[in-house]
């Protein structure tokens, strides 16, 4: 890359331009565009104690050409690749461990360009580039005294840009959604296997049967009134398992009034209109994303139709081409969803921790590869269980 190109750190989303910012987020990336960064960021859920920014960024005569979002972290809650285990070794050696850099999406386990490019940059310069980032990020954590920096969510080709620049790869797996060039949902069902056909439609029939009303909302459709009424059911949902709840309702309120493209809703009602629960979501192009589901009652099957069944059936009539539901849950496997691999980096300063946690990666890849293949082995599309 030119010589000429300048490396800064800024440490807040606005000391940057919205437009200049969502130029470089591809349409798979849209947790990474301006208005749902710097509404974390405006409303408090980040920056203030934890999740400070750290952003570093490359600019030619003042042209913005790449980011790296990251952020300063005091621990690891919110992250969802789980390093606890390592800080507790970090602990009782007498290390520490905090404060560490996480490059990542705060609170949002989904995948996607953790570094971000002008998109008129060939792939060659991306990778040089790329590079030069993440030396100045490693540069930054050195003088800041971090213990390490973990890329999360990544995709494969990131991987790749980091482990030339020191970092180690990790691998986990979520369970995504790929639309097949379905025409409908019987024509999805038609690719299972037939006992999980027969209960994904009786399932969907028992809510029939409730009268519960369901609703899919975008656009001009959301009202503040829903940012309200999806925040009190994220709350319900984090009060009941004890979780912690790392948006607020201001968050919620800011989203609707400037990421309203960006919603979808699909809200439950009672036969009297009164609402009942229902999930909060994210689309853009092909890609759709179920973030938060609530309830303020427990009505058997609704979790499965707002969260899988209605987000399949928008995907299908819109020629979407993945869902994804998140982190964890055995349960969308066995509805359709695929077993597939997630990339994350991890450089640790420490060369004694670093030796010890690489080694543990190793093995670990190995493990997840085989629980890949095993679960594809026993998967409930008909396809993957024979092929």
């Amino acid at each position: 890359m030119d010589e000429t190109i300048k490396i800064g750190i800024s440490h807040s989303f606005f000391e940057f331009k919205k437009e200049e910012w969502n130029e470089l987020v591809p349409s798979d990336s849209l947790f990474q565009e301006f208005e749902f960064l710097s509404g974390l960021e405006e409303t408090g859920c980040i920056g203030k104690s934890d999740w400070k920014p750290v952003i570093v960024s490359a600019r030619l005569e003042g042209k913005l050409l790449g980011l790296i979002p990251s952020y300063l972290r005091k621990d690891s809650y919110g992250e969802y690749i789980f390093d606890f285990q390592w800080a507790n070794a970090f602990h009782r050696a007498g290390i520490p461990y905090y404060p560490k850099l996480t490059v990542a999406v705060p609170f949002t386990p989904v995948t996607g360009s953790r570094i971000l490019f002008h998109p008129n940059l060939t792939e060659t310069e991306k990778d040089s580039l790329g590079q030069n980032l993440l030396l100045a990020l490693k540069e930054f954590g050195e003088s800041e005294g971090v213990s390490s920096i973990h890329i999360l969510f990544c995709k494969d080709k990131e991987q790749t840009v980091s482990l030339n620049t020191g970092f180690h790869p990790r691998l986990s797996h979520q369970y995504h959604w790929f639309n097949r060039g379905f025409s409908n949902f019987e024509e999805f069902l038609s690719t299972l296997v037939k006992e999980r056909r027969k209960s994904i439609r009786s399932e969907r029939k028992k809510i029939l049967e409730t009268g519960i009303q369901i609703q899919t909302l975008t656009g001009e459709l959301i009202q503040e009134e829903h940012a309200n009424l999806f925040y009190e059911f994220y709350q319900d949902t984090h009060s009941k398992k004890w979780g912690q709840a790392y948006l607020n309702r201001k968050f919620f309120l800011k989203m609707v009034e400037s990421f309203r493209h960006r919603l979808l809703l699909v809200l439950a009602s009672k036969p009297n209109g009164d609402p009942v629960g229902g999930t909060w979501n994210l689309y853009r192009d092909g890609f759709l994303y179920g973030r938060y589901w609530g309830a303020l009652e427990h009505i058997p099957n609704l979790h499965f139709e707002c969260c899988y069944y209605r987000l399949i059936d928008y995907a299908i009539e819109h020629k979407m081409e993945r869902v994804e539901a998140g982190a964890q849950g055995e349960h969308k496997f066995l509805r359709g969803y695929e077993t597939v691999p997630m990339y994350s980096s991890h450089f640790i300063y420490n060369e004694q921790g670093r030796s010890a946690i690489e080694s543990y990666l190793e093995k670990e890849i190995k493990m997840e590869r085989e629980n890949i293949e095993a679960y594809n082995a026993h998967s409930p599309i008909k396809a993957l269980r024979e092929g």
